[in-house]
């Protein structure tokens, strides 16, 4: 009686579940600041959401490029394991991806290309690493010439004993430490991930890659099984407002040491990281981090830890906020919630194991259900409980996600970036970079390729800018049915410190760069109208705005120094093109003032086609 007064005391602000544990979006990912401001955690579920499904290449192909492409080109991709397993040869970085779904069906399992066998063990345990310390800090260098300062003993050994394995293999010195999956980067988010199962190469001490690594924002991680990992199997590094609901972690015989499967925060106290870990299972092999939290304002809820001869289970540092509530231990599981607790606050109940509280209440601003930790266990290895255990219907599994219609909070004008697998090669052999709304962009040089630069900062966001070919002309297509009538180019000049040269060139340093080339309209050094581009900061590039008749496709090419950039193009009507500015339609018109096709005043000296006193001109 006692157990059932507190589940249904607890169920009073609960979320409404479909059948099943097929939840939709919960905690912190649905957060947008501490107040619980609602965040819709959609992921790539528009109404017009463009889908695609892969199977794996097999025949011992690399399926890393075809699932990059499928990301940087569509909202929603379902991996289908009905072809065997995906093979991904090094760990994807999502750089500045934005409103995506991942999900699998029929077991679909992206394994790592390396992994370490039973011969691979076997040495690493000839070298007797085991007794080294993880806590001594050493410096060295490492067979490869690389000097290692502070780092801890056993892994400094460890990396030396893989490098001498690697060599035996392939008479190179190097480490295999980008065998993971997924890395979300900080210009990413509202990204879910679901019903997939990641298999990595088995643990061991070389500061490698996580299965996924996540550094975005409203990140969701839910059904997953994480096996074997390198390093991490689900690492949070200065990310935000992220929920993991219903994984599964654990461990093989492949791991040989370093089996820490969670490990977040490690912002040396600069920000708080939301994060939510709501009914995951960490199983045989796990002997760390489950998880461990610096930095974090946390909620442990419903987990469930089933890894006897562990170290330490859930683990609260420093600089933390954390509710820990009706968590479940099982026999043999050691210190299933530890800590140093330093500067942190601790609320912890309703757990099958006693830790006092400390410092002031912590509480959460979002609904939840909370279930009691005695039914944990069979929740959780129940039907559709914790990993891979959705099913095979795309539908059911997209069922509880929210769907929203496709908007753009710029109007018509879209931002186009670099995401990684965007670029292609045409029939005439020149690179080609997609983007997802169909437009895309030719480089007029076959020598080159498209590539990226550093993140360029927008608005307080950071987008992966797109390195030029220097003075390549350069072609962009706008997607079907629409045409574009302006350009602004956000940019900053490429150029390293050591080719400076203030002698050279008075004031920057370096040769004068413009766009030269935008549609028809030409641009030189001193002409009118130009704008010199000096910015090498990519928190601050280069503000240049350009306006054209209605077009479909429009060329553009730059001179001096190497840019790298971000573009928002403007479309206009397609029929004719034409916005006429009048007293009619609202625009209050001055003598004096130039309008662009869509009725907005611009800068003196602009160029192009332009409408002055009612009259569409070309300047």
């Amino acid at each position: 009686m006692k157990k059932s007064l507190l589940t249904l005391a607890c169920m009073v602000a609960s979320l409404p579940l479909l059948a099943g544990n097929n939840i939709g979006p919960i905690g912190w990912a649905t957060c947008s600041d501490e107040a619980g401001t609602a965040f819709t955690l959609s992921g790539g579920n528009f109404s017009d959401a463009k889908t695609v499904t892969l199977r794996a290449l097999g025949g011992g192909q690399n399926d890393d490029n075809q699932i990059k492409s499928a990301i940087a080109k569509n909202d929603i991709i379902i991996l289908d394991g009905s072809n065997g397993d995906f093979t991904i040869e090094q760990n994807m970085k999502l750089t500045s991806v934005k409103n995506k779904t991942i999900i699998g069906i029929n077991n679909a399992r992206l394994c790592t290309k390396f992994y370490l066998t039973d011969a691979d063990i076997a040495y690493l345990k000839q070298q007797n690493l085991e007794g080294l310390s993880s806590t001594k800090q050493i410096s060295g260098t490492l067979p490869d010439g690389t000097y290692k300062e502070s780092v801890d003993e056993r892994a400094f050994y460890t990396m030396k004993a893989m490098m001498e394995l690697q060599y035996q293999k392939t008479g190179v010195y190097a480490l295999p430490n980008r065998s993971g999956i997924f890395h979300i980067e900080n210009t990413s988010q509202n990204i879910i991930i679901r019903n997939l199962s990641l298999i990595g190469p088995g643990s061991v001490d070389i500061d490698g890659s996580d299965l996924i690594t996540n550094q975005g924002k409203n990140i969701w991680i839910d059904h997953c099984t994480l096996v074997d990992s390198q390093d991490g199997a689900l690492d949070s590094k200065v990310c935000d407002w992220s929920t993991y609901t219903y994984n599964h972690f654990y461990y093989t015989s492949r791991s040989y040491s370093h089996a820490y499967t969670c490990g977040c925060g490690w912002a040396d106290g600069q920000m708080i990281l939301h994060l939510t870990f709501a009914r995951n299972m960490w199983g045989e092999g796990c002997v760390r981090r489950l998880p461990q939290c610096g930095d974090c304002y946390v909620h442990l809820l419903n987990n469930y830890h089933n890894c006897p001869d562990n170290s330490a289970g859930m683990t609260i540092n420093e600089n933390c906020k954390a509710l820990v509530e009706g968590n479940f231990a099982a026999p043999g599981v050691k210190n299933p919630l530890t800590g140093n607790y330093n500067g942190s606050s601790l609320t912890s109940r309703y757990n099958n194991f006693v830790v006092a509280s400390l410092g002031q209440a912590v509480t959460v601003p979002y609904q939840y259900t909370l279930m009691a930790a005695a039914d944990v266990p069979g929740h959780l290895t129940g039907a559709e409980g914790a990993g891979a255990t959705l099913g095979n219907d795309p539908q059911y599994i997209m069922a509880n996600i929210p769907t929203v219609q496709r908007q753009s909070s710029e109007g018509s004008a879209k931002l186009y970036y670099f995401m990684d697998g965007s670029v292609d090669t045409n029939a005439s052999g020149l690179s080609v970079i997609s983007f997802e709304d169909g437009a895309y962009a030719v480089l007029n040089n076959s020598a080159k390729t498209w590539s990226n630069g550093t993140s360029i900062t927008l608005d307080d966001e950071k987008y992966t800018s797109i390195k030029l070919s220097n003075g390549a002309e350069n072609i962009f297509y706008a997607p079907e049915g629409k045409k574009a009538i302006g350009v602004t180019f956000y940019s900053y000049v490429n150029i390293k410190e050591e080719n400076i040269n203030y002698d050279k060139y008075p004031g920057t340093g370096f040769r004068p760069s413009f766009w030269a080339t935008i549609s028809d309209q030409k641009y030189s050094a001193n002409g009118e109208g130009v704008t010199m581009l000096v910015s090498r900061d990519p928190a601050a590039p280069d503000v240049a705005a350009f306006t054209f008749a209605p077009v479909t496709s429009f060329s553009f090419k730059n001179s001096g120094e190497q840019l790298c950039f971000l573009m928002k193009v403007t479309y206009g009507d397609g029929s004719t093109g034409i916005v006429s500015v009048n007293k009619d339609n609202g625009a209050v018109q001055q003598s004096d003032v130039y309008y662009n096709l869509m009725g907005q005043p611009v800068a003196p000296g602009t160029r192009g086609m332009l409408i002055y006193q009612g009259k569409k001109i070309v300047k």
